[in-house]
């Protein structure tokens, strides 16, 4: 979050006392419902709206009954960090007293399991937010379940409490009322967490006072407590009441508690500047400062001690007020669209940034801007949301729009972002939005990467002297020659369309090429690196036919980063996946339990598992269960891993699993799966003209493109020759 909120350090703009100084143009009318794409337009609108106007309140009901549906759906989809993530944003939205009933209503798919998570997880006062309203609930059903757990709750509490001295007591007790009050934004859970909080002080000063005038040395456990309470408590006090964007009440909390000696000078300056002069949004950016201080020694030991998601709560809160007093201050937005990204709204982040990039259309601010797009889009790629990231792309259309006019000097460039969306396609196998994306980014800058992504399109769609052309002019860039790995694999694409070509000698030479750049540059990086570089070598290796030479890189690129579980999936990927081609059931089954063994993600160990499955059906080997085990913890709840593993299981036929695949990319997958399957049962025909649709298909990026390939081309695939002398490989 502080990264991001760099976005906007130094620049101008800000309200002048008594109101709002820049009106942010509204991108929507107030609605009763709003879809996921207007979702975006909806959040920037609500952060603009006044407090306590009909507008917001009309605003707040709708965006925030879609933020808890989409919440609902990633419990769903068993998502459960983004899930709660999502929940705690919608809440976020709120101040005292605005959550409706008739949200409540809506919200039930998140609250009820959202409950459930905190409960077990032994976070009991986000399970009594979460059952607090619950308990506001029209349904008899869930009013009286959510009496049982409140009064269950309320019974846990006290047992908790009842051990250590008075400082520990009361500190525990704050604890649990301000987690309730972030995520519960009532009267009541405000008045409680505020009178924790004061309790909880004042117990640590009298603990102070006892030593200094009677020289009593507390226990351990009771001082270090105190010591927290007198170090963070007036701070913990003011941001619970920041929490509501209210800096008056924070001041009046602290004058009446007698905690202002307890808060750091820089963030009391702030707060009685911002009370004096509530009008000015750059009055409010400055007590984000002081709630967020220099990452000194000092400032380190303090977060260590202070509550970090309140901190970031308070923090989100005045980002937003300050947003809505001025959304042209770049640091104020920059902040918001952090928050909006912590707390699963990552799409609307590129929407706040607009006003900002219109007043400060410098290259340093475009550039903070178009790196936090980025960021939006590649979280939603890391959950699997693809959808998600389209929209933060379409969001930021008019931040493009800016940077595209500004010309090269923004770094990063809007045709960086372009590529970037054109790569998300891509994997998903939307060839015609990917191709016009790439293109698109490589009309205006031809980075060697992205010059590589046209290739590969352009070598699907049959276009070979234009893949050709593209992959020679992608070499010298600046960005491959300081990549070796992804040099590597250009010149691995180079030789396999000469090889399709009939073009032996024009396929070998790209091959040694790449050999020798890849071992020397072997040692060179971290990790990470040195996995993907290896991971290359192998491939090339295999081209020539050096099978164990392929295994021995394999294996360098798995030790190079084992506790990487991406570098790991992928390594161990490639590892079962030749071992399917080559009809080897031992390394595949080794693969697979490596898998198991390194925790990878389901979504990574059903494919491993697919592929030793389905080579035990080639070979006509009983299984191990492995792979069966693997399938068995994957529900079939209408995800594509469910659908995947159903199909691994048995459950389910690959013309059932062609059926339900919903992209081009899934589509791809499932019939080269139903390949394989017709492969096993003696279909050789079957299989094959099914394999030849899987490279028709979409899945221009999938390793299950690459491994359909190989199994057509059989012993083709190699070249001819044995390896080059004096290459240097261990």
């Amino acid at each position: 979050m502080l990264a991001l909120t760099a976005l906007g350090a130094g620049c101008g703009g800000g309200a002048s006392a008594g109101g709002r100084a820049r009106f942010g143009e509204r991108a929507s009318a107030a609605s009763v419902a709003v879809s996921d794409d207007a979702f975006a337009a909806s959040v920037h609108d609500l952060l603009l709206s006044d407090p306590g106007s009909r507008d917001r309140r009309d605003r707040l009901d709708a965006t925030l009954a879609r933020q808890m549906i989409r919440a609902g759906d990633r419990f769903k989809a068993h998502a459960t960090d983004r899930a709660l993530a999502a929940v705690t944003g919608g809440m976020y939205l709120l101040r005292t007293g605005e959550l409706s009933a008739g949200v409540v209503e809506r919200s039930r798919d998140a609250i009820v399991p959202a409950a459930r998570e905190f409960s077990s997880r032994g976070d009991e006062g986000r399970a009594r937010a979460m059952y607090e309203i619950l308990a506001r609930s029209v349904n008899d059903g869930d009013k009286r379940d959510a009496a049982t757990h409140l009064e269950a709750l309320t019974a846990w509490t006290k047992d908790t409490v009842a051990t250590g001295g008075p400082v520990q007591r009361t500190g525990a007790l704050e604890v649990i009322a301000v987690a309730r009050w972030l995520l519960e934004p009532s009267k009541e859970a405000l008045e409680e967490a505020s009178a924790r909080t004061v309790a909880w002080i004042a117990a640590a000063l009298e603990l102070r006072n006892a030593y200094r005038t009677k020289h009593a040395v507390p226990p351990r456990e009771e001082g270090a407590e105190a010591y927290r309470a007198l170090q963070s408590g007036g701070a913990t006090l003011a941001a619970i009441y920041l929490r509501n964007a209210d800096v008056a009440g924070a001041l009046r909390a602290l004058d009446k508690a007698q905690a202002g000696e307890l808060v750091r000078p820089d963030l009391m300056r702030a707060l009685e500047s911002a009370a004096d002069k509530p009008g000015d949004a750059k009055r409010w950016v400055e007590i984000l400062h002081g709630l967020r201080p220099a990452q000194s020694q000092e400032a380190q030991e303090d977060e260590a001690i202070f509550d970090k998601e309140l901190l970031r709560g308070a923090a989100f809160a005045v980002a937003i007020e300050a947003y809505r007093l001025d959304p042209t201050l770049a640091e104020a937005a920059g902040a918001v669209a952090a928050g909006l990204q912590e707390y699963g709204m990552g799409e609307a982040s590129p929407a706040v940034l607009v006003e900002a990039l219109k007043a400060h259309n410098d290259a340093r601010t475009m550039g903070g801007a178009l790196s936090i797009v980025m960021h939006a889009m590649a979280m939603e790629v890391d959950a699997q949301d693809a959808d998600a990231a389209r929209r933060a792309f379409r969001a930021a259309k008019p931040l493009l729009e800016l940077a595209d006019r500004a010309g090269p000097k923004v770094q990063p460039s809007a045709p960086r972002v372009r590529a970037m969306m054109g790569e998300i396609e891509l994997r998903e196998g939307r060839l015609a939005e990917a191709r016009d994306l790439i293109r698109r980014a490589v009309v205006a800058e031809k980075s060697g990467a992205t010059l590589a992504t046209l290739a590969r399109i352009e070598r699907h769609d049959g276009q070979i002297p234009a893949a050709v052309g593209h992959l020679r002019e992608a070499l010298p860039a600046a960005d491959v020659a300081n990549d070796p790995a992804l040099k590597g694999e250009i010149l691995l694409t180079l030789s396999d369309i000469a090889r399709q070509q009939g073009d032996a000698a024009g396929a070998r030479t790209p091959l040694v090429d790449a050999l020798r750049d890849l071992a020397k540059a072997r040692s060179a990086g971290d990790g990470e690196d040195r996995a993907r570089i290896e991971r290359v070598l192998s491939r090339i290796l295999d081209r020539f036919g050096a099978v164990k030479n392929a295994d021995r890189a394999l294996e360098r690129a798995f030790d190079a980063a084992p506790r990487d579980k991406q570098q790991a999936s992928a390594t161990l990927g490639l590892i079962v996946g030749r071992a399917l081609l080559r009809g080897d059931l031992s390394t595949a089954r080794d693969g697979l339990h490596r898998a198991v063994a390194a925790d990878l993600g389901e979504d990574d160990l059903v494919y491993i598992a697919l592929w030793e499955h389905l080579l035990e059906k080639q070979v006509k080997a009983a299984s191990d269960g492995t792979a069966d085990r693997v399938f068995s913890q994957i529900v079939d709840d209408g995800r594509w891993v469910g659908r995947l593993a159903a199909f691994g299981s048995g459950r389910i036929k690959g013309d059932e699993l062609v059926s339900s695949a919903k992209t081009p990319a899934q589509q791809t997958e499932a019939l080269f799966y139903a390949a394989l399957d017709k492969r096993a049962a003696g279909d050789a025909k079957g299989a094959d003209a099914m394999l030849h649709q899987v490279l028709q298909g979409g899945g221009v990026e999938l390793m299950e493109v690459a491994l359909t390939r190989d199994l057509l081309d059989g012993a083709k695939a190699r070249v001819n020759g044995p390896l080059p002398e004096g290459v240097g490989l261990p």
